[in-house]
This record gives C-alpha cells, sequence and structure tokens, in this order.
C-alpha cells in the first residue's frame, strides 16, 4: 500500500508539472519498504520525491528502539542529486527486538522525516547439525536461522571456532578436541541467548595406552598367540624371518611381568591355535620345499599336552572354538575352501562341507551367541551356525582390509574389528543392530602385522610390529585400546 500511495502522489506531481511549470517546488521524502529482515540486520528502502531536480547534503535513516527515537541509529548515505530511491542496511541489532524506523533528508541544514514504520527483527532457531559422530578438527555444519556475526558454539564447555556464516542460516564450525567425555551437547550462544540441540553430539573414541614393551629385541612373525588366566602369550613362529623361536614369553596383566615360558613340541610358523589348541604350521623355514608340521596339542593350565597329529596339511589355517568343539578354517596347502571339526571328547576330526569363502589366517574371526563369524576378503561377513550347519552373510565390513590378518575381538554386544596389514583402521559392530561405528586409529606404523589381541574385562590389548619389509630396530610394544577412551 505504501508504494501504490507513493507512486499515486508521484503521478499527481508530474500533473501538476505538466500544467504549471512555475509551481513552487514540492519535495519530501517517504519510509518506503523493509528489503530484508533478520535476527541482527535489516535492509530498507526509501524515496526522495520531488516536482525538481534538487539535491541533499544527506539522506538515509532512523532506527530506534523507542517511537521518540531518543538515541537512534543513523544510517547515513550521504549526499544525493535527484528524486529516486535509495537504500539503507544497518547490522549488529538485537534479535527478537521491536525497532522504528523512518528515512530522513538533510536540505540546509534541516532535516525532513518519512512516515514511521514499527518492525520487529527476527528470533534465532537452530534445526540441525551433521554430521552426529566425528574427532576433533573436523567441520560440522549447524543449519538454523538468524544467526548474528557473535555467535558462538560451544561442544560441552568447549568452545568452536566459526568458519562462516551463510545466509544467516548456516554455521560451519571446527568441532574442537575433546577434553573428558565421548558424547557432549551442542549449545549455540546468540546474543546471550542458549540454544541447545536434543541429539548429542559423539566423539570418534578409542584410546591406545603403551603398558609394556616385549622383553626381547626380535621382531617376531607368524606367530601364535593365546591367554590363559592374567597371561598374554607370544611365541613359537620366527624371529625377523630367520630363526625359529622355540617358546612363549608370557606377559601377566595383573603384575605387569614378563617370564619365558618353554614349548615341548618341535618348531612351527604359520600354525593355527585358540586359547586351548595349537596346531600344524610349518616345519623348516623357507618354502623350497614346504614342509608341513602335523603335531597337534592342547594347551592346559599346567602346560601342553600333545594330540594325535592331524589328519590334514594345515598352513595359515584360522580355527575357533564353539560349543566345546574346535572349527578349522582353510589351509594355505589346499585349493579352495575347507572346513574340519574336532570333537574333545571323542578326539575325532571330520570335514564338514565347504564354506561360501576361502576362509583362512587372513580371515579375521569371531564367535558370539553360539556362533561364528568370519570376514572375507571382499568385505563380506558370514555367520556359520554349527548346529545347523548353514552360512548367512549378515553384514559388510566398511573399513580398510589392507592386506589382510586383521582382528576381530567380543567386548559384551560390541566387536573390535581391524588393525589388517597395513591400514591402522579400527572399526566397532555393535551386534544388536549391526550398525558400524569407526574408532581412533592405532598409533604407529600402518605398514604393521598383529602379534596378538586378547580381551580383559571390557579392555582390549593389541601388539603389532612393522613388516619385515621395514628396515631397522622397532620396539614390539603392548597396548591397552579403551574403546570409549578419549
Amino acid at each position: 500500500m505504501r508504494r501504490i500511495l507513493a507512486l499515486c502522489v508521484l503521478i499527481l506531481l508530474c500533473l501538476n508539472w505538466s500544467c504549471a511549470e512555475d509551481e513552487a517546488e514540492n519535495t519530501f521524502v517517504v519510509t518506503e519498504e523493509i528489503l530484508h529482515l533478520s535476527g541482527d540486520q535489516i535492509r530498507m528502502m526509501g524515496r526522495i520525491i520531488s516536482n525538481q531536480q534538487i539535491a541533499v547534503t544527506d539522506h538515509g535513516f532512523y532506527l530506534a528502539t523507542d517511537s521518540g527515537f531518543q538515541n537512534p541509529i543513523v544510517v547515513s548515505l550521504g549526499e544525493k542529486s535527484g528524486p529516486g530511491r535509495f537504500v539503507g542496511e544497518a547490522n549488529s541489532l538485537e534479535s527478537g527486538q521491536i525497532y522504528f524506523l523512518k528515512s530522513f533528508i538533510e536540505r540546509g541544514g534541516e532535516l525532513s522525516f518519512g512516515d514511521v514504520m514499527e518492525l520487529e527483527t527476527l528470533e534465532a532457531f537452530i534445526d540441525s547439525y551433521s554430521p552426529s559422530f566425528g574427532s576433533g578438527g573436523a567441520d560440522l555444519v549447524i543449519v538454523g536461522g538468524n544467526f548474528t556475526e557473535e555467535t558462538q558454539v560451544f561442544f560441552g564447555d568447549q568452545e568452536a571456532q566459526v568458519k562462516s556464516i551463510e545466509f544467516e542460516s548456516r554455521l560451519t564450525v571446527v568441532i574442537p578436541a575433546p577434553v573428558d567425555q565421548a558424547i557432549v551437547p551442542i549449545k549455540i550462544v546468540i546474543e546471550g541467548e542458549s540454544y541447545e540441540f536434543d541429539q548429542r553430539f559423539e566423539y570418534q573414541a578409542g584410546r591406545y595406552s603403551v603398558i609394556s614393551t616385549f622383553p626381547e629385541e626380535i621382531k617376531l612373525y607368524d606367530n601364535v598367540f593365546f591367554q590363559k588366566g592374567s597371561g598374554l602369550y607370544f611365541g613359537l613362529g620366527t624371529s625377523n624371518k630367520q630363526q625359529f623361536l622355540t617358546y612363549f614369553q608370557r606377559y601377566d596383566v595383573e603384575s605387569d611381568t614378563w617370564a619365558k615360558i618353554d614349548f615341548p613340541g618341535s618348531s612351527r610358523s604359520y600354525a593355527f591355535f585358540t586359547d586351548n589348541y595349537i596346531g600344524g604350521g610349518t616345519a623348516v623355514l623357507g618354502s623350497n620345499p614346504i614342509v608341513i608340521n602335523n603335531s597337534f596339542w592342547r594347551i592346559t593350565d599346567s602346560g601342553f599336552q600333545r594330540l594325535t597329529d592331524l589328519p590334514f596339511e594345515s598352513r595359515e589355517s584360522l580355527a575357533l572354538e564353539i560349543n566345546q568343539a574346535l572349527y578349522v578354517f582353510g589351509s594355505k596347502q589346499l585349493d579352495g575352501p575347507s572346513l574340519w571339526k574336532y570333537e574333545p571328547g571323542s578326539g575325532h576330526w571330520s570335514q564338514l562341507s565347504s564354506p561360501p569363502a576361502d576362509f583362512d589366517a587372513e580371515a579375521a574371526s569371531f564367535t558370539y551367541q553360539g556362533m561364528i563369524y568370519l570376514i572375507a576378503l571382499d568385505q563380506s561377513i558370514w555367520r556359520f551356525d554349527p548346529v545347523l550347519e548353514s552360512w548367512e552373510m549378515i553384514s559388510v565390513y566398511p573399513g580398510s582390509m589392507g592386506q589382510g590378518y586383521g582382528m576381530a575381538k567380543v567386548v559384551g554386544d560390541k566387536v573390535y574389528v581391524g588393525l589388517f596389514r597395513r591400514s591402522n583402521e579400527m572399526w566397532e559392530l555393535d551386534m544388536k543392530t549391526l550398525s558400524w561405528k569407526s574408532k581412533n586409529p592405532m598409533p604407529g606404523y600402518p605398514q604393521s602385522i598383529v602379534v596378538g589381541h586378547f580381551v580383559k574385562g571390557e579392555v582390549l590389548y593389541i601388539m603389532r610390529i612393522p613388516e619385515f619389509t621395514l628396515p631397522g630396530t622397532y620396539p614390539m610394544d603392548l597396548y591397552r585400546f579403551d574403546p570409549e577412551g578419549i
């Protein structure tokens, strides 16, 4: 309506000019329109209307929080020649505040004002943010409205760096480093007003702490590892791929001590193993020719007991125990997939139907609620029902498979998968939802292989060593991994 009124006035003036060119000057200013309004900014338009070509020494707008304009914000646009529209802008206003607006012109030291308009700046609001999971240093985008230049963002008590504000509705911030909590609220503060999202942000977690170092300056490859009580055992295999290691080093978690444990059997590399069994592997160094060690051993609380030799040649097989039976998958000595079952009560071995993939020591594996799970090199995850002897693909590993030989350990309903050769990635699989979540990568060289991994309580113990292609001496550090640590 204001624009129509101004147009009508302009038409009447033009008619008067056409009829009486010597009529007295008629000049005034109109507060015409609000072009843009947000929480802290206004862009407004006025118009100088005159029946003559005039010049003003200043023009613009007055803006105040009271209708009497006692302490106005003056938007001065300076000199102007001739009638017509003009546009001004005011920033750093208070959100949700009522303001009064009027245009002005100054001629010969006298001010003239247009009509007064009342307006209210917009309240800020928040809508969403993404991602809801990540690590310190990454970008996070907050979507909402009427963000001001003074907007602050907090992750818990940590203030984030605001990188940019686009269109007053899109904030990009840098996620601050976590302090002591993995899950924190995100709070936005605008002109003293706080807005908090219902959904909390979750930091990528996982803390690795070196707790000990292997007591010998060697690189252990193609070895056996198992757990008995508070003891973590590392041994057999080779030292630097140059000579067999004929014993184990036992680390006691409770006393933080190492002890050498003799093995009564013959040397071997690439054996299969569980916490209760050791079997197969190669009997001599090198591969020309490959000589297989067919001996089979039970690990007891008091030592090692030799059992009847294996009925098949095993090299880099994968072994798991479930339902008081031992299952051995694959062998580099065989063509194609294979699966053997050992029943300790009878000492009987039986060969089962072939698995859907060629599983062997390169595959990560775990057991959960009476089922066996294996991760194939194509990243597919298969579930084997040992009762029905049936297979089902249930998920896909989202991380890097490197060159195989990764780990998978169960803590409660979560499985921690990763650390494949030439990869430092660690992932968490929730067995209730089959959803994946990345964890902090393991420190050290990515070109490493796992020497051993164990679970005690809700903590994982992991030892890795750079692969033999990396020259130099490297300590074999034993790490404690807290999946929820920051």
